[in-house]
């Protein structure tokens, strides 16, 4: 590794080949301001084994990306690919202007994203630049007010759900020894997890605070049953599985970057997307056979499959060329792939099916601030959901219930509404919680939670269920790798 990458948060910067003496010249300017960058040809071999994998994982573990715009990044596959990665992994993009005019320099898919321009004053761009990643880091503060004092660090608590769970349970023998249920149950609730003072997200709605516990659950409380399927980053990403109560976990692939999984309506099988290195495209996997079936051939990029509930349909969102993202839908066996929706200078996409496949719920808009529509699935005009939401996307439908994630980067938190939109209310508190899916019966969530800082431990994410009041959470998956993306079934 290079002496000039250190430890701690860090961005990824993807730039052309015929670009590398600006991105040396910029790299050591960011630098100098207290940036700490990831460069490839400084950390990995050219053409070694594993580059790409790597590369992946950098990104993955990264803040965010620089991208470095120029007519040679435009027509640079290994940018777009970069670039492709990032939105799939919900990193923040940071556009920076080198050199090239506008027109040639800039893809569609980042003309909407504010951009740092170095071609007339570069040394003004280069502080705005490493402004905007402080600020993107929540330091910028914290370097104005230290004066003189250096090595002053925050105080800020990480939240660790798993030490949490011991004391709060130990706390309930004892209380339920003392006093009984009614009073424990008092205490309990007054146990707060400790919130992040950098958080700048305002949900729309009373905070809920949660207290991850291994008490009880709730009187005539169901239990947790069914399948979720979900990513885990074991060698680079891979579909994993695990019973809703924690046992039967099994890998389920084992070739190239498989992701984005979701269950069958009879829980025998999974469409997943895959990377082959040169597309990604829609597959099938038999859990009884393991036998596997490409179902697109599409050879653009494609995103978060899902089977309709009668089982006969998919949808999928789908990037044509540097056009918006529009939701597609084909036939079950993959045959038939066609527009669904789309809308101009926007984003449509991860799209999910209402419980009785008439309708499909959708995220509209830009980068991560999306609204979320209703449509028919027999056509129609869509309509909005709940204005107040600003979500990069992913949702679910159960029941009567819409569960998504939204806030700020790093923070994000687990909500719940009703499907008319009403009675939104937030559901967890810190640990970086997203990627919310509700159990068939819709009275238990999955998602993803950090055990540590998401920054300095990108690799502490756990898949945790809970019921839909925020309470009884439990982590399924406690590993040394990320596991996030569930996906709850039967």
């Amino acid at each position: 590794m290079s002496p000039a990458f250190s430890s701690g948060p860090y961005f990824f910067i993807s730039y052309s080949r015929a670009d590398t003496k600006q991105q040396r010249d910029i790299v050591a300017e960011l630098r100098m301001r207290g940036v700490n960058i990831w460069v490839d040809i400084e950390n990995l071999v050219p053409g070694s084994p594993g580059w790409e994998r790597e590369i992946e994982k950098s990104i993955r573990g990264a803040a965010g990306i620089i991208v470095l715009l120029s007519p040679e990044s435009n027509n640079s596959e290994w940018v777009r690919r970069e670039v492709s990665f990032t939105e799939e992994n919900d990193k923040r993009i940071f556009p920076v202007l080198i050199h090239g005019d506008e027109n040639d320099s800039i893809p569609l898919r980042l003309s909407s994203h504010q951009r740092v321009d170095l071609r007339h004053n570069y040394k003004m761009g280069l502080d705005q630049l490493a402004d905007a990643l402080k600020d993107h880091l929540g330091v910028t503060a914290i370097n104005k007010n230290a004066g003189t004092d250096n090595k002053k660090k925050s105080t800020t608590p990480s939240l660790d759900l798993k030490k949490i769970a011991l004391p709060a349970a130990l706390v309930l023998i004892g209380l339920l020894c003392i006093g009984g249920l009614a009073f424990a149950v008092r205490q309990i609730a007054n146990i707060k997890i400790p919130n992040d003072p950098t958080k700048t997200f305002t949900p729309p709605v009373v905070n809920i605070t949660i207290t991850p516990t291994e008490a009880q659950p709730v009187t005539n409380y169901p239990a947790p049953v069914g399948k979720i399927v979900f990513t885990c980053n074991i060698d680079g990403d891979e579909v994993c599985i695990i019973n809703a109560d924690g046992s039967g976990w099994r890998r389920l692939t084992d070739s190239y970057r498989s992701f984005n999984a979701t269950l069958s309506p009879d829980g025998n099988k999974i469409v997943y997307l895959m990377d082959d290195k040169k597309n990604t495209e829609i597959y099938e996997l038999d859990l009884a056979t393991g036998k596997t079936k490409q179902l697109t051939t599409l050879k653009k990029s494609l995103g978060s499959p899902e089977i309709s509930p009668d089982n006969k349909y998919i949808t999928f969102h789908y990037r044509s060329g540097n056009s918006n993202e529009a939701i597609w839908i084909m036939n079950r066996d993959g045959s038939n792939p066609h527009e669904f929706y789309s809308s101009p200078g926007k984003d449509v996409h991860d799209a999910t099916w209402s419980p009785d496949g008439k309708q499909i719920l959708f995220a509209m808009g830009k980068n991560d601030s999306n609204k979320f529509y209703i449509m028919d699935f027999n056509g129609g005009d869509p309509h909005l959901v709940n204005d107040t939401i600003d979500s990069r996307g992913r949702s679910d439908w159960s029941s009567d219930l819409i569960s998504f994630d939204q806030g700020a980067p790093n923070l994000h938190d687990v909500f719940i509404m009703n499907v008319d939109g009403t009675n939104l209310r937030q559901v967890t508190d810190g640990n970086n919680s997203q990627g919310a899916s509700l159990s068939p019966d819709g009275m238990w969530i999955a998602f993803t939670a950090y055990t540590a800082d998401s920054k300095q431990s990108p690799e502490s994410c756990d898949i945790f269920i809970m019921h839909i009041d925020g309470s009884d959470i439990r982590d399924l998956t406690n590993n040394n790798y990320c596991d996030y993306q569930p996906r709850w079934g039967k």
